[in-house]
């Protein structure tokens, strides 16, 4: 392998109409758990890269593998066919994020499918509801722009901000006229 890749866009008309952006939650959350840490990081890596580059950009291999904590060796100049880095580039082709369109020239989607169903049905449950969550906000924007209504990106909530949710015994309680209860008094 070249000490070197060029990594270029692949654009699909129907991911470009449809598809979750490279830098969207989705990919984070959901696809974590099929791709690993080390795909999802040089996904979002790329959809940076795209932003400065749209066309694409050559990269160093064993620089970007050294960012994305792949981990070469002090002296190396070059991977092998077995790098961790090359691996997780192989994963992104086998899960059709990507393409080699040559030995030293690999091709990213900018933007990617959601999750199959039958690979959605086998994540844990806490991440099958962030897909359905996260899956339906996307398709719920993508609706409301052909329709020709702005939608305005939902605003990042601090801890203060979300809503608390009242545990069974405190609303029980409530019910009964008693005071409010710290939820830390209870826990202990």
């Amino acid at each position: 392998m070249s000490a070197s890749v060029h990594l270029s866009p692949i654009f699909d008309a129907t991911l470009e109409r449809v598809g979750l952006p490279l830098d969207h939650p989705y990919i984070e959350r959901v696809y974590c758990s099929v791709l690993g840490p080390s795909s999802v990081l040089l996904l979002r890596r790329t959809g940076e890269l795209f932003a400065e580059h749209p066309e694409g950009a050559r990269v160093d291999l064993v620089d970007l593998s050294r960012s994305l904590g792949l981990g070469v060796p002090a002296d190396a100049d070059d991977l092998g066919r077995n790098a961790p880095l090359r691996r997780t580039m192989d994963r992104l082709v086998r899960f059709r994020m990507g393409a080699w369109l040559g030995e030293d020239r690999l091709g990213i989607h900018p933007k990617v499918p959601a999750l199959e169903r039958h690979r959605a049905a086998r994540l844990p449950e806490p991440v099958q509801a962030d897909h359905h969550r996260l899956l339906t906000a996307h398709l719920d924007g993508l609706v409301a722009r052909a329709e020709g209504r702005v939608v305005e990106p939902a605003a990042p909530r601090t801890a203060s901000e979300v809503p608390r949710v009242e545990s069974p015994v405190a609303a029980r309680l409530r019910a009964f006229g008693a005071p409010a209860i710290e939820p830390r008094i209870v826990a202990r």
